[in-house]
């Protein structure tokens, strides 16, 4: 069962939020908050598997409270809801400490989606917000052709959105062989975070 906690000001977008979750078989709403304020405080005592959090809302917002729950070492992973859609947003949501980013506008699909990926233990980020990133192109990138054809898979996967284990699983290597992969690409392409790693892919047409 993914136990979860929503924060968002909007009460009506809130409420219907968790009405939706409530419905899916597996996820349990254990907590709701209009203010940042108090979505820190159910964090800390709830200990949900994900809080998904506005970016923008009274008290500390979506980033701020990334940045805490990765500082105080919590286990809970964050996803970001924004209606904002600048590509420098996804960048900060990552480096905050964040493993998820959606749109306001996305679907439902698409927040169980990104959940299941979280549950999985990769990141996700909106599929809007990937094909905006790709029209960017990514500062500082070197062709794919300095990757490997297995790094070039490795890379596809890990900005799909598949966790280690899943690579692993579905290349038939080992989760050590797939980190050392994952680190040769970002030392090869000189990227240092998860969402430069998407939008290079998103520029290549690996995803």
């Amino acid at each position: 069962m993914m136990r979860v906690i929503l924060a968002d000001d909007h009460a009506l977008f809130r409420q219907s939020l968790s009405a939706l979750l409530h419905s899916q078989e597996g996820i349990a709403v254990v907590g709701e908050a209009g203010d940042g304020h108090e979505a820190l405080r159910l964090i800390e005592a709830t200990g949900p598997d994900v809080a998904i959090l506005d970016i923008s809302m009274p008290g500390p917002g979506g980033l701020e409270i990334a940045r805490t729950v990765r500082e105080q070492g919590w286990p809970t992973k964050v996803l970001l809801l924004t209606m904002l859609t600048g590509p420098d947003l996804v960048q900060q949501a990552m480096e905050a400490g964040a493993q998820g980013f959606l749109l306001k506008e996305n679907t439902f699909d698409e927040l169980m989606d990104a959940l299941k990926a979280l549950a999985e233990g990769a990141t996700y980020v909106s599929r809007f917000m990937v094909s905006r990133l790709s029209s960017q192109g990514c500062s500082g990138e070197k062709s794919k052709s300095h990757l490997t054809p297995r790094e070039q898979e490795v890379l596809q996967a890990i900005a799909s959105g598949l966790s280690n284990k899943k690579i692993a699983k579905t290349l038939h290597i080992s989760i050590k062989t797939v980190e050392t992969h994952r680190t040769h690409i970002m030392q090869r392409l000189n990227i240092h975070t998860t969402a430069d790693l998407v939008r290079y892919a998103a520029a290549h047409g690996l995803i």
